[in-house]
């Protein structure tokens, strides 16, 4: 429906499937001082960009969630950096790094912005580990004041891995395979997504489970391998195909199964084949 209407209908396209871009948030390197930003809208000043979310507050409440974590700085203006400048709240509060009072570099604020970017890329599971490790020791030396410490610390960080749908990647990493129903009887699809972009759809019959010399496993690897060994397509408007993905993914009647991969070889081929059985005994 999205390829038909936008050809048939370029300039009201979107009006007419009622598509709504999906949000993000997304580190603004609009100027030395990059800030973190929930938006609808990927320019070329979005340096890592992560979604998409299912509405604005679940963005934004992600990006409070990181801010109270790190130290990047809240406020939204050019900042031109001077020991008279009059600070924020935020930087009497130890909640910002304070760059447009000099109190740090732009290279020590840099270091503080590849710290967010490497928390929001692994989702936090990097934090999650030095933190348990940091406790335990504390906690096996007797010292529990800062073994509380670190278990304060270890719940916030859970809760701002807890605010983010498994789904949520890196808009320009964001792989995976959608797996429908087919259109004729006895036939499923999957759809190829790669760098946020979708490929051309894959159809399988079911016929192809009835024993024979080659599993399904193995015809699926072959088919994939095949299909995705060229270099991904990435024609048309990626923000709308992400739409079109959350549109799909987040609908309370979607009817199919999001399989999310790094690489093709982290794909759970296992799941993937179970879910197929399904629909071949429904």
């Amino acid at each position: 429906m999205y390829q038909l209407t936008r050809e048939l209908f370029p300039e009201d396209y979107l009006k007419r499937l009622r598509l709504r871009m999906p949000w993000f948030v997304a580190l603004d390197s609009g100027d030395l001082f990059p800030r973190l930003e929930t938006v609808n809208r990927l320019g070329r000043r979005h340096r890592a960009a992560y979604g998409p979310f299912f509405s604005r507050d679940l963005a934004q409440r992600y990006e409070q969630e990181l801010l109270g974590l790190f130290q990047i700085r809240r406020c939204t203006e050019t900042l031109a950096p001077s020991p008279e400048h009059p600070g924020c709240i935020y930087g009497e509060m130890g909640q910002c790094l304070r760059p447009c009072q000099c109190v740090v570099s732009s290279e020590e604020y840099a270091h503080e912005v590849v710290r967010v970017d490497d928390f929001m890329a692994g989702n936090g599971k990097a934090t999650v580990a030095d933190l348990s490790t940091a406790r335990e020791r504390a906690a096996l030396a007797l010292d529990f004041e800062q073994a509380a410490q670190l278990h304060k610390r270890l719940e916030k960080v859970n809760a701002a891995i807890a605010s983010r749908d498994a789904v949520i990647a890196r808009v320009d990493h964001f792989n995976g395979l959608a797996l429908t129903r087919g259109v004729a009887e006895q036939e499923c699809r999957l759809w190829p997504v790669m760098a946020g972009y979708w490929q051309n759809p894959l159809t399988l019959q079911f016929s192809a489970l009835e024993p024979g010399t080659r599993s399904l496993d193995q015809e699926l690897r072959e088919k994939l391998s095949a299909a995705l060994s060229l270099p991904a397509t990435a024609s048309g408007n990626r923000l709308e195909q992400l739409a079109v993905f959350s549109r799909w993914y987040y609908s309370t009647w979607r009817d199919g199964h999001w399989f999310p991969f790094a690489k093709l070889e982290d794909l759970s081929y296992r799941r993937l084949v179970r879910e197929i059985s399904n629909l071949s005994r429904a």
